[in-house]
């Protein structure tokens, strides 16, 4: 294992430690493992073998005897796991920790976690470890990482560059400012070797890297037959051609799609757009993550929250001396279909009463269903556990006991998150300094994102540790939870306006801060879990449907608290694909409405709002509205050559492939609606790839999108699509609003 040291005078150094990681085979006989361990098949990758002692499996409380590969090579664990699965003619193996990174096992055997303060030692060939450090370690101190952000320009032929057109330019953003334009492409890349050595940065931020500027640098390096020589990293490890570009997969009712990634060696390789916890925490909520997940950086920012977890659930398992199964095999518990019918069903919610009200108090529970994981001792090895079967511990509705004897694995994996998180808000909170308020932030979030899909991640079919029966356990509590939390408000005389899975609006006549306050800790205090009070909204809006006016919408509101904060849920300012135009518009009237005291003083707004509204139709009419502020974002659903229908994300994408660009499904596709009705994809649309000075977008197409935008903040205070659309002078086509892409 190599493993790169950052001293505190910012030198770094390179260790080698001497390492082999292993898998583990049992079976149901000793002589079957016997058997293996001779196998010629398998003799090829290991280095050694042993009987070790072993938890098998989460729900064991004895250990038994398994067989220990120890490989000559890292990387061919999963390689070697699929040959002895192979080998079953003697009989069944089970195979376990297949499929642990190695430098994941590396840290959990070690003891050590990325940007951990250390003292290391060379001892012979191996490296011996002294943590000065804390996992648990709130202000912990960082080492002094150099950054650098490359730039890679290329002379493309045309609209789209490819991997064949030639580099135009190169420039490195550091603490001082590197220009590659002069010379041919090699000697271009040469200097680009050269420059990145100079300046050593240890992170480096490539712009579009993965999706396109590190395969395009190693193309051109192998046109120009100087592969070998294209080394961005400190290792003397050129970069290589990756056969395979990307993966698409489907997830919570969504195409992803997540290209392919250079590792730099003894440096690490940031891409903004492939990276989970950027926009939302940035490298504090990175540097958090990689910690206590014990991740290697380059790993951890493009690593899925699941792959975050099961990493803190590795590093358990492997003090609790127990093996990480590589294909999970334990079944759903089977189920009468009165249990299926009471258990399997998600959180509680109170449909909201749709219009405005004033005066509405929000209580939240502070990452319910996580806390409940933890409370209620919900993990695999502790639902209808075997041992304690008279548990006092009863799951709600279907009436499961949970183990007494002994803490799961996935509370005891959650517990320092949540408490760590908790603690940078409240530090969060009371610090007046704004590095320190944005650093706690960062962690905050970055540790949320954690949180919020631990509870997924416990039916997911790939998890080492989870079972749906945890998770019918977690939905009920969760909605016993919320129903007592309802029925201790409505005690205090309090009316319950909306409730959502965590979340609780109320409102009472005459009530005060106090009131709220005073019902936040009665809840607190017999529900047993932290909750916090958000705030007394002046006026709060909850939508109905679209297509349904009288059907009202979860997640779909916006309103103002006391102290003019304001909270938008589900409307297009808060959604990513919504068109800027749309968005300036809403937010234009919404900040005007933050003016208001109550409902009363929105509606007294309303002739400023339609002023607004006015204003941006005119803009649009005149032609002023810049390209950039008409962008339509979809994600694509299908790959490429697969689209056969004329509607305005397939247009777009038939025109990138004509231009080169080959767009999978997961991708994203960005146009500008030059005539919408036109079928003809090159006059219907125009990607922002091919978008110029001279294209000409559809103004009544783009009048009715906006007409639709504000409609759907209006619609509580009286004004439907309908009306705004005849103010807007575009009511002669809302048949065709339904059809908006």
């Amino acid at each position: 294992m190599v493993v790169w040291i950052k001293t505190r005078n910012g030198e770094s150094i390179r260790f080698v430690d001497k390492w082999q990681n292993s898998i583990y085979v049992s079976a149901d006989s000793k002589t079957a493992l016997e058997w293996l361990a001779r196998h010629g098949r398998i003799q090829p990758y290991i280095a050694s073998t042993e009987f070790v002692r072993k938890r098998e499996h989460v729900f064991d409380y004895d250990e038994r005897e398994v067989l220990k590969l120890v490989l000559k090579r890292a990387e061919e664990a999963e390689r070697l796991a699929k040959i002895v699965e192979g080998c079953s003619g003697y009989g069944d193996f089970r195979i376990y920790n297949a499929d642990i990174l190695p430098a994941q096992a590396y840290f959990i055997e070690k003891n050590i976690f990325a940007l951990a303060l250390v003292k290391a030692e060379k001892v012979g060939e191996t490296i011996s470890w002294k943590l000065l450090d804390f996992i648990e370690a709130e202000e912990y101190e960082l080492p002094p990482l150099k950054k650098a952000i490359l730039r890679v320009e290329v002379n493309a032929s045309r609209a789209i560059p490819k991997l064949s057109d030639p580099i135009r330019k190169i420039t490195i953003f550091a603490d001082e400012t590197v220009e590659i334009e002069e010379g041919d492409e090699r000697s271009k890349l040469l200097s680009l070797v050269g420059a990145v050595k100079k300046l050593d940065p240890d992170l480096l931020f490539i712009e579009k890297g993965d999706a396109f500027a590190t395969h395009y640098l190693a193309e051109r390096a192998s046109v120009n037959g100087i592969l070998s020589k294209l080394i961005l990293s400190r290792n003397p490890i050129p970069l290589r051609i990756l056969q395979k570009r990307g993966t698409s997969y489907f997830v919570y009712g969504r195409i992803m799609h997540t290209p392919t990634s250079h590792q730099l060696y003894g440096r690490i390789n940031l891409d903004s757009d492939n990276f989970f916890a950027f926009e939302e925490a940035g490298l504090d909520g990175l540097f958090e993550v990689a910690r206590l997940c014990r991740m290697p950086l380059h790993k951890g920012s493009r690593a899925s929250i699941g792959k975050c977890l099961s990493s803190m659930q590795f590093a358990i398992a492997h003090k609790d001396n127990l093996l990480i199964p590589w294909k999970p095999t334990r079944a759903e518990v089977p189920k009468t279909g009165r249990v299926l019918l009471s258990g399997d069903r998600g959180g509680f919610i109170y449909e909201p009463k749709i219009g405005v009200h004033e005066y509405v108090g929000e209580i939240d529970f502070t990452s319910l269903y996580p806390y409940i994981m933890v409370k209620y001792n919900i993990s695999a090895e502790t639902v209808l556990c075997k041992c304690c079967k008279d548990s006092k511990i009863r799951v709600p509705d279907v009436n499961y006991n949970i183990c007494e004897k002994r803490k799961g694995i996935i509370p005891k994996s959650l517990q320092l998150m949540l408490k760590k998180r908790v603690s940078y808000k409240e530090k969060r909170n009371k610090t007046d300094d704004p590095e320190l308020k944005r650093r706690y932030g960062s962690r905050v979030d970055a540790l949320k994102g954690v949180g919020v899909c631990s509870f997924g991640y416990l039916s997911y079919r790939n998890a080492k540790f989870g079972l749906i029966d945890c998770h019918i356990a977690v939905c009920a509590f969760a909605r016993k939870i919320l129903l007592e939390t309802a029925t201790i408000a409505e005690r205090r005389g309090f009316e319950v306006v909306h409730g959502i899975v965590d979340s609780l609006w109320v409102k009472k006549p005459r009530a005060e801060k106090e009131d709220f306050e005073d019902l936040r800790r009665e809840i607190e205090d017999e529900i047993g879990l932290p909750i916090s009070f958000e705030g007394i909204y002046k006026w709060i809006a909850f939508l109905p449907s679209r297509m349904h006016e009288d059907v009202p919408v979860l997640n779909r509101y916006f309103g103002v608290f006391e102290d003019d904060r304001m909270k938008l849920r589900g409307i297009e300012l808060r959604r990513r694909d919504t068109i800027k135009l749309v968005a300036d518009c809403q937010r234009d009237i919404l900040e005007t409405f933050t003016l208001a005291e109550d409902a009363e003083g929105v509606r007294n707004l309303l002739p400023e709002a339609i002023r607004i509204l006015k204003s941006y139709v005119e803009l649009i009419r005149d032609g002023k509205i810049p390209l950039n502020d008409l962008i339509i974002v979809n994600s694509v659903s299908k790959n490429f050559n697969e689209y056969t229908s004329n509607i305005s994300q397939a247009a777009a994408v038939k025109l990138l492939a004509e231009e080169g660009l080959e767009l999978m499904a997961g991708q994203s596709v960005s146009y500008v609606i030059t005539k919408f009705k036109s079928r003809n994809p090159r006059e219907k649309v125009r990607p922002v790839q091919l978008l110029n000075t001279s294209i000409k977008y559809d103004k009544e197409r783009y009048v009715e999108l906006l007409v639709r935008g504000v409609a759907s903040i209006l619609q509580p205070f009286g004004y439907d699509e309908r009306q705004l659309a005849d103010i807007a002078g575009s009511g002669s086509r809302q048949a065709e609003l339904s059809s908006y892409l």
